[in-house]
This record gives structure tokens, C-alpha cells and sequence, in this order.
């Protein structure tokens, strides 16, 4: 949810610049959002003591199409908005990062 905050925010700051450099950070950034949301859809679709194999290979299998689906994702957007690829991939990055930050971001204790 973090997520998607951010990538909304950082996108808004490309319309100061243009509209197609805010759809290019947008499509950037749920290139990442997408493919986490199929993880977390895949990895905990198996659950339970019982099913620990089943909840290992449910995880492997996310992680490695999510993985597939986020390079499918950016590329398409390289694809369809040329000229603006460099603001596509810093939505890409953007969006890794608030992932790869979100324990700082958001402080429990």
C-alpha cells in the first residue's frame, strides 16, 4: 500500500514536467507494484505445517514469475513510450527502493 503511495507521488511530480513523463514514472512504477502483487498472491496461496513442500515450491514459483512478469512489464512500457524510457526505469527504481526501504519508511517500535 506504502508502495503505491509513493509511486502515485512520484509520478505527480512528473506532470510539473510533462503528462507522458508522469505516465512513464506510473508505468514504471507498477511495473514493480504488479509483479509484488502476484507474489504475495502466489507465495501465500498455500498455507499450513502440512503443506510445507506445497508453501515452498508456491514461493519459489512466485518469486520467479514475478521476477518475469516485472521485466515483461518494463519492457512493454520501454515499448510503448519512446523518448521517455530513462523516466520509466527511475519509476522502476523508485518503486524498489520504497520496497527495499519500507523498514525505515515505516518504523514499528
Amino acid at each position: 500500500m506504502i508502495q503505491a503511495l509513493i509511486i502515485a507521488f512520484v509520478s505527480c511530480f512528473g506532470l510539473i514536467k510533462e503528462f507522458k513523463v508522469a505516465v512513464a514514472l506510473l508505468s514504471g512504477g507498477m511495473a514493480v507494484f504488479l509483479a509484488n502483487c502476484f507474489f504475495v498472491y502466489k507465495a501465500f496461496s498455500k498455507s499450513g505445517a502440512q503443506a510445507n513442500k506445497q508453501v515452498v515450491g508456491a514461493f519459489y514459483l512466485g518469486e520467479t514469475i514475478k521476477i518475469f512478469l516485472a521485466v515483461g512489464l518494463i519492457s512493454v512500457a520501454f515499448w510503448q513510450l519512446p523518448g521517455f524510457e530513462i523516466f520509466a526505469l527511475a519509476g522502476y527504481v523508485v518503486a524498489l527502493l520504497s520496497q527495499w526501504l519500507a523498514p525505515i519508511i515505516i518504523k514499528t517500535h
